[in-house]
């Protein structure tokens, strides 16, 4: 039907126009307000041009502009200071019902005749116009986050430019019709539908409310608010200087364009036409690039790129005026200045303001608008007045030549800084500029203040100060601490006693200190003999030799590889060598770490012949240690290591990969080779670890980590379609079938998709960080985790401006693709899945799959089971093909209805996962992870009335409810009282485990019985050691 609404051609409009979903009604009031409050520019400011130019001629514009740069300038720190005090949504609609009632004022002193209202309506229209835009931008910048702004700023801008080609267009024939003063009335008019449309958004704004009166800081305090934080940000230092440079050059152009158009049209209708067609062909040809070209513009090479073109501009434009001055070329020069600056400079300079903090960003753009922009404008009359005075018209063009020069080059400076101010931003909102780029120790330690402060604080009641405060004072070199410190050794707590033997080793002791420490070797804790032992191969290596009796008897394998360490330092051999071989060899895992690590720091050669079998130790945290020792040993005899090390970036165990990654860093002969290869044809958390392992090699690998990484973003792209395609689970009435992707492991391999594509992000940010990015594998990836969505914006935003351009916009291209929920077949995508390279997606697709099929036969042989014909009846048999029947009746991933068995595994191992990830402690963990658990895992059966468990023994087991219900009882006999029940998906047992304590409670089976998945607890806390992130999910 004509005139119908059509959902799929808004869609697609909506993609067209980077809208994303919930955001076209505020967008469309935000354009509104854009497009009225330009319309109402283009009448007010053609108007007023005609008015003067007709009556007062161009002479006397560089006078008007000289007032208009101070005038405004007041205007603008009134306004900022407004920002800093009143609510914005209040201050804006009150600012433009203001403007309505000042234009309406104006023509009514127009009827007058009097001369002095010309100018004073000249300079009162472009007054207000100043204002109106900060006011529009800022109201833009107040309601959208650093990426909305990205993405919508150009259809804004569209938006504006749209407006302004309407109230351009038709100012020439307003003038004609109802006389060019009321063109002040039509810009009256437009500014109150924008005020209206403002008061319609204003509760979205996010600005703090006014504070109280006796809170509130002073006006000056408001007003010097934006300017302290552009004196402080070397970014907005240089835009502040950008911004004066721009405003002399704007009116730099304007005035001799004005001198020319002004001499060629002496009618006043003639002349507001003329200005208004020009006005509208600007507008018309603005649109076309804001829309066409801006945001390919600013996807292909950055808003600090695109913020080049306007300087550009004005430097080709005066090198034209150069040549030759004609009206022809002054049409040619305003209109291209006009088209770069609306079109796509004022998006790209609003963009920088996503650098400045949230709370003070309204401020710092008024300040700058306000300032430097109007003194600007005044220093622009001043030349043109003293030019005008002393120089050939000639001689302002090179003026202006020179200033468009030097704007490009502050640009170019801005360009370099944007990305580096981005990530202080970010620094700066996770409070890290003392963990990454903070002052340092060096600075803390020239302030006598800091180090009087550590010393108190080594009394400080928390361990956790004293031990910080000795490690800090140790750093800082601080002798006037030694006595202080030789105090802890004393302490308490043994782990502060530590602390305090590794910072006197950094300070220079008398025979004094050297006894205090020497005397730590015998402390009763083992980590305080090691440090003491190691400190002393600093501090008196003759201390080490006299003491090496005792310390090789030492219990504590650390104490002995400790001594070994220093004694090779000393330059023996033999008996290093001998402690070394045997914590190498001996059957305690203990002990082998300790002498591996002590390897590791010695480098040389191998003690020991078997080190190279601690490779295949069944402790990680061997392996580990192996890997670190096999990576420093440079020993002719042992075959080379690479292989194994190479090996290892795939082992189980992240510690394992880890340092696997650590020992490859940094190594020569083929080891880019190796690892370029591990990313092509390796599991993903080998690549992982390669990619830790190439840090430092990124222009040696850049093209083929380029090439890895595009492959990577097609891979995370794909998945996130069939992540889409398979859309959300669906609730089924009465009756109606289940589809292909409304089961556990459906829902499962959805979770899975989206996992395996996040986990592609984070590869491809370490990617970023090896190609010379280091931040995007720290800083911003937590950011971009981070909850608040300005503070992701903001991370968007950095990472679309560092490292490698070719890599972050692809990055930053997949961060910001947003594919439609259930956009495709459910079941060909269970299907094309079913056959893809990842074995968890396979798994989960195809058991997703046979889950269907096995409801699907069951509704197919119940309905041929009722079937009237007999032929029909016959076609299907009870149990189905390849008892399809018999797993549906079971039911998908879990127990079912029907008797309890009560002997053998009804579970199997796919199912078991699936039941584990129901099962909240779980319900985070990846694939792996699950089958780890899963696999140590074993099914039981408890009849009712059993114990499962018993309050007072030490609990070892976490069991969970498969099918069943159990009781929790505390006490015995007449004073036991039933606390709670369980059913069939909840666990029990798990703080016994994981704290190793005593059982809290007696569980009791119901009946007719409980069957459970038993977990053994040195299997889970086994794989929760090797797991740390494992761990966090379980928490989480």
């Amino acid at each position: 039907m004509a005139g119908s609404y059509d959902p799929d051609a808004m869609k697609r409009l909506a993609q067209l126009l980077a809208i994303r979903p919930g955001e076209g009604p505020l967008i469309a009031l935000v354009a509104t307000v854009f497009a009225t409050a330009e319309a109402a520019r283009g009448f007010g400011e053609i108007g007023a041009d005609t008015l003067f130019l007709s009556r007062f001629g161009a002479g006397a514009l560089p006078y008007l502009y000289v007032l208009l740069g101070f005038v405004s300038l007041a205007v603008a720190l009134g306004y900022g200071a407004a920002i800093g005090r009143l609510r914005l949504g209040a201050l804006f609609v009150g600012l433009l019902g203001g403007f309505v009632v000042v234009l309406v004022i104006l023509r009514l002193a127009l009827m007058t005749g009097a001369p002095l209202v010309l100018p004073v309506t000249w300079l009162t229209v472009y007054v207000l116009g100043a204002v109106l835009v900060t006011l529009v931008w800022t109201l833009g910048g107040s309601l959208l986050d650093a990426r909305q702004a990205k993405r919508l700023f150009p259809l804004c801008t569209s938006a504006a430019i749209l407006g302004g080609f309407a109230g351009t267009l038709a100012a020439g024939p307003l003038a004609r019709l109802a006389g060019t003063e009321n063109l002040l009335l039509a810009d009256a008019a437009l500014l109150a539908v924008a005020a209206s449309i403002t008061a319609r958004v204003a509760p979205r704004i996010a600005a703090r409310p006014a504070a109280p009166s006796a809170e509130r800081a002073s006006l000056t305090a408001e007003l010097r608010a934006g300017y302290d934080y552009v004196r402080r940000s070397p970014l907005m230092r240089l835009v502040a200087v950008a911004y004066l440079l721009f405003a002399v050059l704007y009116f730099a152009v304007t005035f001799p364009f004005m001198r020319a158009i002004a001499g060629a049209f002496r009618s006043e209708a003639d002349l507001a036409t003329a200005l208004g067609l020009l006005s509208a062909a600007v507008t018309a040809a603005s649109f076309v690039v804001s829309i066409a070209l801006a945001n390919r513009v600013f996807a292909r090479f950055g808003v600090a790129s695109a913020a080049l073109v306007l300087p550009l501009v004005y430097l080709a434009g005066f090198g034209l005026w150069i040549v030759q001055f004609t009206l022809a070329t002054a049409v040619v020069f305003r209109f291209a200045q006009q088209v770069a600056q609306r079109g796509l400079s004022n998006a790209a300079w609003s963009a920088f303001y996503n650098t400045v903090p949230a709370e003070r960003r309204p401020q710092v753009l008024a300040f700058n608008d306000g300032v430097p922009g109007q003194l600007g404008i005044a220093l622009s009359g001043l030349l043109l007045i003293a030019a005008g005075s002393f120089l050939a018209p000639n001689y302002v063009f090179w003026l202006g030549a020179a200033a468009a020069l030097a704007l490009t080059w502050v640009v170019l400076q801005i360009r370099r800084r944007y990305a580096d101010t981005l990530v202080r931003t970010l620094r700066a909102g996770l409070a890290e500029q003392v963990l990454e780029g903070g002052p340092g120790l060096g600075a803390l330690g020239r302030d006598p203040r800091v180090i009087e402060h550590l010393r108190a604080a080594l009394t400080d009641p928390s361990a956790g100060v004293r031990r910080l405060s000795a490690d800090l004072l140790g750093r800082l070199g601080a002798q006037e601490a030694i006595d202080s410190l030789m105090g802890l050794l004393e302490d308490q707590d043994p782990s502060v006693r530590s602390a305090g033997v590794v910072a006197l080793a950094k300070l220079p002791l008398d025979g004094r200190g050297r006894a205090a420490v020497e005397a730590a070797s015998r402390d009763p804790d083992a980590g305080v003999r090691a440090s003491a032992v190691r400190a002393l191969a600093v501090l008196d290596p003759a201390a080490v030799e006299r003491e090496a009796d005792r310390l090789t008897g030492d219990p504590s394998p650390r104490v002995r590889a400790e001594l070994s360490v220093a004694l090779v330092e000393a330059g023996q051999e033999d008996r290093p060598h001998a402690i070394l071989g045997s914590l190498l060899e001996s059957r305690s895992a203990d002990d082998r770490i300790a002498g591996l690590q002590a390897v590791e720091r010695l480098g040389g050669h191998s003690p020991s012949p078997r080190m190279a079998l601690l490779l295949d130790d069944p402790s990680p945290r061997v392996r580990a240690a192996a890997v670190g020792a096999i990576a420093a040993v440079v020993d002719p005899g042992l075959p080379d290591p690479l292989p194994s090390l190479v090996a290892a970036l795939d082992d189980q165990a992240p510690s394992v990969r880890l340092a696997a990654a650590h020992g490859l860093n940094g190594r020569g002969g083929r080891t880019s080779e190796a690892l370029l290869e591990v990313l092509r044809t390796g599991t993903s958390r080998a690549q992982d670890a390669a990619l830790r392992a190439l840090d430092g090699r990124g222009l040696e690998v850049r093209e083929e980590l380029l090439a890895w990484a595009g492959g990577q973003v097609g891979r995370a792209g794909a998945l996130r379609e069939r992540s889409a395609a398979l859309g959300p689970a669906t609730t089924h009435g009465e009756g109606a079938s289940a589809g292909p992707g409304d089961s556990s492991s459906a829902e499962f391999l959805r979770a899975l998709l989206r996992r395996r594509e996040w986990q592609i992000e984070q590869r491809l940010l370490t990617a970023l960080a090896v190609l010379g990015a280091p931040a995007a594998s720290g800083l911003i990836r937590r950011c971009l985790r981070a909850n608040d969505p300005q503070t992701r914006a903001q991370a968007i935003e950095a990472l679309d401006s560092l490292g490698d351009r070719t890599l972050s916009r692809e990055i930053v291209r997949l961060l910001e693709s947003d594919p439609q929920p259930g956009s495709g077949d459910s079941l060909v995508t269970l299907q094309a899945l079913s056959e893809d390279q990842d074995p968890w997606v396979r798994a989960l697709a195809t058991h997703a799959l046979s889950a269907w099929l096995a409801r699907e036969w069951r509704t197919i042989t119940e309905r041929a089971s009722r079937d009237p014909e007999a032929v029909v009846r016959s076609i299907v048999s009870e149990d189905g093909p390849d008892g399809w029947a018999g797993a549906s009746a079971r039911g998908e991933g879990g127990a079912g209805g029907g008797t309890m068995p009560q002997t053998g595994e009804t579970l199997s191992e796919i199912d078991r996962i699936l039941f584990l990830r129901r099962v909240p402690l779980f319900g985070e963990l990846d694939p792996e992870d699950l089958q780890r658990i899963a696999s140590s895992a074993i099914e039981r059966f408890y009849p009712g009335g059993q114990a499962v468990v018993r309050e007072g023994e030490l609990g070892d087991e976490l069991v969970v409810l498969v099918e069943g219900s159990v009781f929790v009882v505390r006490g015995e006999g007449e004073e036991a009282r039933v606390l709670r029940t369980y059913e069939a998906g909840d666990h029990i047992g798990e703080l016994a485990v994981l704290r190793e304590r005593p059982r809290a409670a007696t569980v009791v089976a119901q009946e007719p019985g409980v069957r459970g998945l038993v977990i053994d607890g040195e299997s889970l806390r086994a794989i929760l050691r090797e797991r740390p992130e494992a761990a966090m999910a379980m928490l989480a």
